[in-house]
């Protein structure tokens, strides 16, 4: 039983085309858990930094709301970065009462941005609403939390395009503090362009053997479905995993071809990726080198399964749903947004 399921894992294949290019194919962005920052006053605000990755006109701003209680209104908008912190410029802005759980999108009229140019996506209470008066309550029971992720890639997520100027920031007691993390948001822009980090969502995805190693047909298996642009021969995989309790059978690959007119996989190659005694308790990269002699005929530019198995472990009623296993890092969103 194959139980593969096609989200954004952090897996890499790495390789080289019939060229000598060298090439990644997979994912590399990290994120371990979600935080959150919970603006419960009218002093406290939080900033999402990033360079913009071309020029464009956004056109709508999101956050992920991570809870809510009785909310206020809060302003999103977008600042010009100075000195590493917000302006205090608005250059576009909308007020919204955001719904735990959820993404929260709002419209901007038409900001011009330029490429290269640092920019600040800010949350803050929308004391006045536009009039004159405060109006609303905000504090211990009246709040709403926003969301971002603990590992700083500065990448963009798209096409791990660099941007050392990506961050979170609070401001609190008066001054903007780094939070070293990965903001969570979407700057959406004419042309059906958009930028940002859609990844709300971070799981551990079990691998273990069901408690039948005598069985393979019951195993619990994890992977990612990759499409190469063009045919290549691979070096190796690398993916982000760790062990749950104390696995006592290795870590397999499993590399499946597909036909998709059939809706049926076959069995292509594979081979051990680890040994249990060499799996941390945490997430690291594990290289699995690769030899020619296992895919002769490389990796066409068709989909193909790269999967993982093992004998070891089974089904647990607990947090990453397994014991004496292997889990495997990813990201995912959670629904919302495109």
């Amino acid at each position: 039983m194959l139980n593969t399921l096609i989200r954004i894992f952090t897996l890499v294949l790495v390789g080289f085309s019939a060229l000598p290019l060298w090439a990644d194919y997979g994912c590399r962005f990290v994120a371990n858990r979600s935080q959150s920052a919970l603006l419960d006053s009218s002093d406290k605000k939080l900033a999402f930094r990033f360079t913009s990755r071309q020029n464009a006109n956004a056109l709508a701003l999101s956050v992920f709301c991570q809870s809510a209680q009785k909310a206020p209104a809060y302003l999103i908008s977008l600042q010009e970065d100075q000195n590493g912190a917000p302006s205090g410029k608005i250059l576009g802005s909308s007020s919204v009462v955001p719904l735990s759980k959820s993404w929260v999108t709002v419209p901007v009229n038409n900001i011009a941005l330029a490429q290269g140019q640092v920019y600040d996506l800010v949350i803050e209470h929308n004391v006045t609403r536009g009039g004159f008066h405060p109006v609303g309550v905000i504090g211990p029971q009246n709040n709403a939390a926003f969301a971002y992720s603990d590992f700083p890639n500065r990448q963009d997520p798209q096409d791990g395009q660099a941007d050392p100027q990506l961050n979170v920031l609070l401001f609190e007691k008066g001054q903007w503090t780094s939070q070293k993390a990965q903001p969570i948001f979407a700057v959406h822009e004419a042309g059906d362009q958009a930028q940002g980090n859609p990844y709300d969502d971070f799981e551990s995805l079990p691998i273990h053997g069901n408690g039948t190693p005598a069985d393979q047909s019951d195993d619990t298996l994890q992977g990612e479905a990759l499409h190469p642009h063009c045919a290549f021969t691979a070096s190796a995989i690398v993916a982000r995993v760790r062990k749950q309790g104390h696995p006592t059978a290795p870590l397999n690959y499993r590399v499946y071809t597909i036909d998709y007119r059939k809706h049926q996989s076959s069995f292509a190659f594979g081979g051990k990726a680890l040994d249990a005694g060499q799996a941390s308790d945490h997430f690291q990269w594990v290289t699995i080198p690769l030899k020619a002699e296992d895919h002769p005929q490389g990796f066409p530019d068709e989909c193909r399964y790269i999967v993982f198995q093992t004998d070891s472990g089974r089904a647990a009623d607990s947090e990453v749903g397994c014991e004496d296993c292997y889990l495997l890092s990813e990201v995912g969103n959670s629904g919302g947004l495109a």
